[in-house]
């Protein structure tokens, strides 16, 4: 399930995006829904919604935020430390969670294409991050769950469904990137 977890950036680097992400400064965007884009139909709905912030720094492999230079340098480490081409980083997004009621998000994939997601938490909060079967009638049946942990990474394929969950405090931030492979 998890192909690596680990600790991908110095700690200076660390407190750098910390500082960066929660300035006042930084630009958040609501979601209405927290999984899907707002004009997408969610497949559970009514069942897991809430909304929450988000901000995207590459879409397409294409740079689409001003923000993007900030972030540059940890991105190279994350790609290295997730054995993966710094070339093939398709979406970094950077999402902000409040407290809600639910045990969990909607279970999603990111993408429907083969790739490789890697999410990186920022911050010290809870919020874990659930893994389920493949199968869509098992929605309430968690395979893992990982407690998020300020500046740990996790690796996985990203075809495994999966949900993030909101703390019952403050806030949770992570970087999720999603690196598919470059077709020539």
């Amino acid at each position: 399930m998890l192909s690596n977890s680990c600790f991908p950036l110095p700690d200076p680097m660390m407190d750098q995006i910390e500082e960066i992400v929660t300035s006042q400064t930084f630009p958040w965007y609501l979601l209405k829904e927290t999984t899907f884009a707002d004009e997408q139909a969610t497949p559970y709905a009514g069942v897991y919604d809430n909304n929450s912030f988000s901000h995207v720094l590459v879409m397409n492999y294409e740079v689409v935020s001003h923000q993007y230079d900030l972030f540059e340098s940890a991105l190279r480490l994350i790609a290295y430390k997730a054995k993966q081409p710094f070339t093939d980083i398709y979406r970094v997004r950077l999402g902000c969670l409040l407290p809600d009621n639910l045990p969990h998000h909607c279970p999603h994939v990111d993408f429907e294409e083969p790739h490789t997601t890697a999410l990186y938490y920022v911050n010290k909060s809870d919020g874990d991050t659930y893994f389920f079967p493949d199968e869509d009638k098992y929605v309430n049946k968690v395979n893992i769950h990982i407690p998020p942990e300020r500046g740990k990474m996790i690796v996985f394929d990203g075809l495994q469904k999966h949900a993030s969950s909101s703390p019952s405090k403050g806030y949770r931030i992570a970087l999720n990137i999603n690196f598919k492979p470059r077709v020539s």
